[in-house]
């Protein structure tokens, strides 16, 4: 039974594959119109693969579920949808696992990309840290946190609040700036509906109070595959090797999750291994705090500012406004391309002495 349902989500890619998303129209400022690949680089909104696809994640089995074989058939449809919307993943580690391929493919379906006829995008989905890496033991990135990335110590306090979040399968949201707290469990939030109808958890009752803050770090509960990692590490660093055979046994067959649960709550590891796990997840909140703190933003100076044709960077600040803009529709809208278009319109006529539009459009 599972079989057809593979075969037909098999199909359903090699479908989107053959029938990819119109280019996204862009229109390249007259100074990039001999080069229209750096435009459409420039210009062409992330989104989610699933959204360019039109196949949800939610349509993809559990790893567990599936079969070498049939993991091998869904990551080769991936991959042809992949070359459709010119696509390539660049850092998946050579003899990585079907089944491990697959749940990183799947788990990553929401992942924003860019559709890039002319230029392609390359894809990367390593996160740098063994903690949440989805390659895991088959990618060689490092974890280690060096002095330059410790987090703020105000932060501290409220970590095991979040670990403790996360491990019962709470979605924690913390207020930066405050260090407020908001858990919203994550299995209501898959099931709105179930959400709704449950007393004491109505939507609109609760009104979620991250929407009104200003900034915030989200943390959700490990990934079936982050766990599985975790088990494994936990198995390898056991001094007791019979113990850890048992264990390893344990893994690599059905249930692994609820069969090693019962084997550690039976042993004299329980309080080891809920210690082991506590660490790993504060390691785990650490970094997702760390990387929120030094996020870089789109228009970071040195990364992604935008540069006139003598090599002086453009500051949108002082790039003037002419009348003509005050009244128009597209400079005044809430469109992050349209507001772009319209900034390096300005730019390049700031001298021009009338300032002229051809794409002006006057407000009603």
């Amino acid at each position: 039974m599972l079989q057809n349902y593979i075969n037909q989500l098999v199909e359903d890619l090699l479908d989107a594959a053959t029938n990819p998303p119109s280019p996204h129209y862009i229109e390249s400022p007259p100074h990039m119109k001999q080069t229209p690949d750096i435009s459409e680089l420039a210009l062409v909104p992330f989104k989610p693969i699933s959204e360019l696809v039109g196949i949800q994640s939610e349509f993809f089995p559990d790893m567990m579920d599936l079969n070498t074989n049939q993991c091998k058939q869904v990551n080769d449809a991936i991959f042809k949808v992949f070359d459709s919307l010119h696509l390539e993943l660049v850092d998946e580690p050579p003899g990585l696992p079907p089944e491990i391929l697959y749940d990183v493919l799947t788990t990553n379906w929401q992942h924003p990309v860019q559709y890039l006829p002319l230029s392609g995008m390359d894809v990367e989905l390593c996160s740098r840290d063994p903690l949440t890496c989805p390659y895991g033991d088959y990618c060689n990135c490092s974890g280690d946190m060096d002095e330059e990335e410790e987090i703020p110590t105000r932060f501290e306090k409220i970590i095991p609040k979040i670990t403790e979040s996360i491990d019962a399968r709470f979605i924690c949201y913390i207020n930066p700036e405050t260090l407020e707290i908001e858990k919203i469990s994550k299995t209501l939030m898959d099931d709105m509906y179930k959400y709704k109808l449950t007393p004491g958890y109505i939507l609109e009752d609760e009104k979620l109070k991250h929407e009104n803050w200003n900034q915030y770090y989200v943390f959700e509960p490990l990934e079936s595959h982050e766990s599985f990692k975790i088990m494994e590490v936990f198995v390898e660093a056991l001094e007791d090797k019979k113990f850890s055979e048992q264990l390893l046994e344990t893994l690599n067959h059905e249930k692994p999750f609820a069969n090693f649960k019962w084997k550690i709550d039976t042993s004299s590891y329980q309080q080891t291994w809920l210690d082991f796990k506590q660490k790993w997840l504060e390691n785990h909140v650490k970094q997702i705090i760390w990387a929120e703190i030094n996020r870089v933003s789109f228009f970071d100076e040195e990364i992604n500012s935008f540069y006139n044709e003598d090599g002086t960077t453009i500051d949108p600040e002082n790039v003037p406004v002419p009348s003509l803009c005050v009244i128009c529709q597209n400079s005044m809208a809430d469109d992050w391309e349209e507001n772009l278009l319209c900034l390096i319109n300005r730019n390049d006529k700031r001298n021009d002495d009338d300032f002229r539009c051809r794409i002006f459009r006057k407000i009603n």
